[in-house]
């Protein structure tokens, strides 16, 4: 199926923007929303109305939706679930805008039911993030996995890269329990900032090729596995959020 082609983009567009290891790349783009489910509408329902009604042909992005399992009131309270592209770079970022609104007028088949029937999005408080993949995680490649995601923040005189530096020497320390999952540093770029200071934080990701993996990846740290062993802490992180990641959209 074209939308979840076995050869995820994680392994392709976000591979070939590593430098050499141990090296901050530069990262790729990341677009997220918060979104609302319409009323009557289930997540189950939603997930294969974005499957069946991909975006252009010619689109080269991921597209996710995130259900929240464990996130703080001050989402759940307010969004059912969370929009988020990925996109190589900021060049693609624009042509792929730009594509849109050049079809505005066209003659198209419209999607049944229409999208305001089906979910709203608050667009107010959409933010761009660059996303740094740490190299030679799993990928993920299936319909749905787990993932977790810590709000971090940074020691004084911390810089990113010494965060990302930290988290590849994490991912270190899960692969000599057996734990090969993909994780990512992330930065905001645009949107709404809130309290935190710009480039004072990062967000911490960790996706697991399955749900199973990330059960086995958060029994090995409570089996008592040190993945910190031997590291410098750079930065103070909150308790993470669980998510469930649905992929519905893949180019080929």
């Amino acid at each position: 199926m074209k939308k979840l082609s076995l050869l995820s983009l994680f392994a392709v567009s976000f591979m070939l923007s590593f430098s050499a290891y141990g090296q901050m790349p530069a990262g790729n783009v990341m677009s997220s929303t918060n979104c609302s489910l319409a009323d009557g509408v289930g997540m189950r329902e939603l997930v294969q109305w974005f499957r069946d009604n991909p975006p252009n042909s010619d689109s080269t992005n991921l597209v996710f939706v995130r259900q929240p399992i464990i996130m703080g009131a001050n989402f759940t309270d307010n969004y059912d679930f969370r929009l988020v592209t990925y996109y190589g770079s900021y060049g693609e970022y624009v042509s792929q805008r730009q594509a849109r609104r050049s079809r505005f007028g066209e003659a198209r088949v419209r999607p049944s039911p229409l999208p305001q029937n089906m979910f709203s999005c608050d667009f107010a408080n959409q933010n761009i993030s660059l996303v740094r993949q740490v190299p030679d995680g799993d990928a993920f490649t299936g319909d749905y996995t787990l993932m977790s995601q810590r709000l971090c923040f940074l020691n004084e005189g911390v810089t990113v890269a010494d965060a990302y530096n930290f988290v590849v020497g994490v991912a270190a320390g899960f692969r000599r329990g057996g734990d090969n999952s993909l994780m990512q540093v992330s930065t905001r770029a645009f949107g709404p900032i809130q309290n935190v200071t710009a480039g004072g934080a990062v967000l911490v990701t960790s996706v697991p090729a399955t749900a199973d993996a990330m059960a086995a990846r958060l029994d090995l740290t409570r089996e008592g596995l040190d993945v910190v062993q031997g590291l410098d802490n750079v930065m103070a992180c909150a308790h993470p959020s669980l998510w469930q990641t649905n992929a519905v959209y893949r180019p080929n």
